[in-house]
């Protein structure tokens, strides 16, 4: 009985990792949206469409009798979670006239909180060779802070190309300086105390690290890992390394560093939702113990769950459309209707039962999990292969 169970285990595993692979694949050979539609919604006035260029794409708006009234670009940027692509419209003048976000692979939420404070209209009026710098020329949207600097930075491409191939104007491009600052000595920091303290059986640092996240990593930044920034890798989506260092030290840096150690130190020692449930079990004694049976039934549930994240994430071909943390609902107080509802349940049941969302449904748990077993596995082969070449020496 308990063979026929290993093999049927054996074969769910097989079939959903070819599911989510083909899945990936046809995310990169499928064909892209048509964006055409768009076009109208970024230059109204326009009754027809005329491509004049590919890199990037660049259109001529005409009216009803042909005449040209205007121009549109198209062009793309990395938000958080995926790039961000842009319908620039100008007039025959050169000033910006209209702002569309075509499509976007990008955390919903974020875009969401852009899109509610009006983030485009900043643009209008501009000229397409004017700056377009974040913080100095153009205001972030607090919450959103990646998603606004995709945006920008697809306006700016966009407009900068528009400007010189049609215009003719010079264009005095800024240098963009390595982005090193608070939130990236924050994030190396605690990365630096939880090595420390893994490393050297530092069990008290474990509370100053979590706390740590739970401010800075959680309220301040928003920046959890998320199941979005796991799809995200996994279909190629690379923010500029200049502008992103934090992506690459944290999204990046800390699978990296959890393969190395053999040991899931993010979930343990880092994670600003894992701190907030140890709170909440402390206040509320944890007390409820579950059978164990039921348990262990239950831990299953954030399998399956993580499997149909990303392969949601996969079909959309949007990292960020299968998340279903409820991180930025707590940490900046914006989510879609489930997360509202996942939220408190979540933090009651903490107050129950010990790391509630970490045991049965946190599918970042699971990757790191996934990780640790690789390297398990990796290390199990290399040494059952340098066993055979001792063997054969003996022989």
């Amino acid at each position: 009985m308990s063979n026929k169970k290993t093999i049927l285990s054996m074969t769910i595993n097989i079939l959903a990792i070819l599911t989510l692979i083909t899945a990936l694949i046809a995310n990169y050979l499928l064909p892209k949206d048509n964006l055409i539609p768009k076009l109208k919604e970024a230059l109204p006035q326009a009754q027809s469409f005329n491509k004049i260029t590919s890199n990037p794409t660049i259109y001529e708006g005409l009216n009803g009798q042909g005449e040209k009234i205007g121009y549109l670009v198209i062009d793309s940027a990395m938000g958080y979670g995926g790039p961000i692509t842009v319908i620039t419209s100008t007039d025959l003048e050169g000033n910006i006239v209209g702002a569309v976000i075509a499509e976007h692979k990008d955390t919903p939420t974020f875009i969401q909180i852009v899109m509610n404070h009006d983030f485009l209209k900043q643009f209008l009026g501009k000229k397409v060779n004017e700056p377009f710098a974040l913080d100095k020329d153009i205001d972030r949207v607090t919450g959103a802070t990646f998603s606004s600097k995709g945006i920008t930075m697809a306006i700016a491409q966009g407009s900068h190309a528009l400007a010189k191939n049609q215009f003719g104007f010079s264009i005095t491009e800024e240098a963009r300086p390595v982005n090193l600052g608070a939130k990236e000595i924050t994030v190396i920091s605690l990365l630096m105390l939880a090595l420390a303290g893994v490393t050297f059986q530092l069990n008290k640092l474990r509370w100053l690290t979590l706390v740590g996240s739970l401010i800075f990593i959680g309220f301040k930044y928003n920046i959890a890992l998320s199941i979005g920034n796991i799809a995200s890798v996994l279909m190629g989506y690379f923010p500029p390394i200049k502008e992103y260092i934090f992506w690459y030290i944290w999204v990046l840096g800390v699978p990296f560093i959890i393969f190395m150690l053999g040991r899931n130190i993010y979930c343990s020692w880092l994670c600003p939702f894992g701190a907030a449930q140890e709170i909440l079990a402390k206040i509320g004694g944890s007390n409820f113990r579950c059978h164990k049976s039921i348990d262990l039934k239950a831990r299953k549930i954030k399998y399956v769950l993580t499997y149909i994240a990303l392969l949601i994430a996969f079909v959309s071909s949007s990292p960020g459309q299968g998340s279903y943390e409820p991180f930025a609902t707590l940490f900046a107080r914006q989510g879609f209707g489930i997360q509202w509802f996942i939220l408190p349940v979540v933090l009651f049941s903490s107050l129950l039962i010990s790391r509630f969302w970490c045991h049965y449904f946190c599918p970042v748990g699971v990757i790191n999990e996934l990780i640790c077993k690789l390297r398990r596995s990796l290390l199990g082969l290399l040494k059952r292969k340098k066993e055979k070449v001792v063997l054969k020496g003996e022989l």
